[in-house]
């Protein structure tokens, strides 16, 4: 009996022992795989921050900083630009309807710029066109969440290499950082483009009054006093679909609907069981005078924080908007190279620059070098603009834009006085078709005439086209890159993001 109580004791004791043992051991085990985990983790965050800073650095031309550029101060510069603002429903440009009475009063005291023209019919080539002075075959930036490389020399650049302190609010979603890259171009980068729009939380942008406050919120609390700065405003405001907001200081009507076909609109404009085409003409026009506005409250907070008579404003477009005059689908944009999608606003005000009209034909890509010659900086013979300073030489502008017809093929246009030349062609980058507007007399280019091969605009075209290193306009590979009708080759372009593009217009 004693000696089978000591062996039960003994296993009692044992298995306590044991039970300790393996608790102890699971312990450590548990620590160690948390830790490894951990480890991991930790590792993880580091490669990716690691990987986003390698990816920084890739964007930003370093070797162009390298070498500061020194200079007498210079004068503050805004540019403004107004996604999907056609110049012809503009009070200023001749309309009908007081759309834009705040930028016709800022008119008064520019240069206006009658003919001024887009380099595509979207968001992402056109605007760094304005921002790089180059057309879109030079700086190869023509597609969605494509990211904008170190060799695209940005006016945001330059100023800053020469003691500027460069800012930009922007308030579409493809011209955030993480869509376009342009961010690391700027001491502030301001791409809150997460405000939903309603009933369609998808959808993210950034309303043009909250636009306005935050531009105005940088002049005044973040701007350094006693050091030039170059401000960068894009509205995305009268962009579709067309939902002017209830305190929009305009309220259009008409008399006799005009009834248009559903298919003729494009998903993200469409309102439900609304086919009267002319009450989407009013709500576009009622959002231009809403961002009108805005402009006037933004102009009137720059002109109180500095020297007017001292200062560079611009402002833009970088492409208008279809109404009932497109070839296929009504109140959109991003095809073709048709009038209503290229002819843009384009205003400079600046002491030396004479306030007038100007019906020299220009390109957004003038923008640039107009930037550089005002602030006294040396325009790089690469650009493709010019400056709008002093006389102004005759420079055809140059637009290109996807067919909407036919996937896969690009249109090209040279506009050289009041003809327009239009090619068209495919992967192979040789013209398959082509055709000209004479612009006077048919402004709305519904007359094709036939193009003579020898003509100096066809040439052109031929040999830009044939240059092209870019198939109908479309890199074979790229940074961070979608295609406007497929789905994403990169995980960065998630499905939220490509569900607001989708939302946006800008993807199939």
């Amino acid at each position: 009996m004693v000696d089978g109580r000591r062996l039960s004791c003994f296993s009692v004791s044992e298995t306590r022992f044991r039970v300790r043992a393996i608790t102890r051991l699971s312990v450590c085990l548990s620590f160690c795989v948390v830790a490894g985990i951990g480890i991991y983790v930790f590792t993880a965050v580091v490669e990716e921050a690691g990987a986003t800073a390698v990816e920084k650095e890739e964007l930003f031309p370093r070797d162009f900083h390298a070498t500061p550029v020194q200079i007498k101060g210079g004068p503050n510069v805004l540019l403004i630009t107004i996604d999907t603002l056609r110049a012809d429903h503009m009070s200023l440009y001749g309309y009908d309807r007081p759309t834009t009475p705040h930028i016709d009063a800022f008119a008064q005291e520019s240069r206006v710029f009658d003919r001024a023209y887009a380099t595509a019919p979207f968001t992402p080539a056109s605007v760094v066109s304005f921002l790089t002075g180059k057309y879109p075959y030079h700086h190869r930036v023509r597609m969605f969440w494509q990211k904008v490389t170190a060799e695209n020399i940005t006016v945001a650049d330059h100023l800053r290499r020469a003691g500027y302190q460069t800012a930009a609010v922007v308030s579409n979603i493809v011209l955030s950082d993480d869509a376009c890259g342009l961010g690391v171009r700027f001491d502030d980068y301001d791409d809150n483009v997460n405000v939903p729009e309603p009933n369609r939380p998808h959808m993210r942008e950034r309303r043009a009054v909250d636009t306005t406050d935050d531009a105005i919120a940088w002049l005044r609390t973040r701007r350094k006093a006693g050091r030039p700065f170059f401000l960068w405003v894009h509205y995305n405001d009268p962009h579709g679909p067309y939902t002017p907001p209830a305190d929009a200081p305009a309220d259009f009507t008409h008399e006799t609907p005009v009834t248009i076909e559903e298919d003729r609109l494009l998903d993200y404009v469409k309102e439900p069981g609304l086919l009267d085409g002319l009450e989407y003409v009013d709500r576009y026009d009622e959002e231009i005078a809403y961002t009108d506005r805005e402009v006037g409250r933004l102009l009137d907070a720059f002109d109180s924080v500095t020297a007017a008579d001292d200062a560079l404003v611009l402002l833009t477009a970088d492409h208008g908007e279809q109404m009932m005059d497109g070839d296929r689908f009504f109140f959109c944009h991003g095809y073709g190279v048709r009038h209503a999608v290229l002819h843009v606003p384009l205003l400079v005000r600046y002491k030396s620059i004479p306030a007038e009209r100007n019906s020299t034909s220009v390109s957004v890509a003038d923008v640039t070098p107009t930037i550089l010659d005002v602030v006294g900086l040396p325009i790089p013979e690469d650009m493709d603009g010019r400056s709008l300073v002093g006389a102004i030489s005759s420079c055809p502008p140059y637009a290109e834009g996807p067919d909407a017809a036919i996937k896969g093929r690009l249109m090209r246009a040279y506009i050289m006085n009041d003809r327009k030349v239009v090619i068209q062609h495919g992967r192979s980058n040789i013209p398959r078709k082509s055709w000209a507007y004479d612009l006077r007399h048919d402004p709305t280019e519904c007359e094709p005439l036939a193009v003579d091969p020898a003509e100096p605009g066809y040439v052109t075209l031929c040999q830009i086209t044939k240059a092209d290193p870019d198939p109908a306009g479309q890199p074979e590979s790229f940074a961070r890159g979608v295609q406007p009708s497929s789905a994403p080759i990169h995980e960065h372009a998630d499905a939220e993001a490509l569900k607001s593009l989708k939302s946006l217009g800008y993807v199939e």
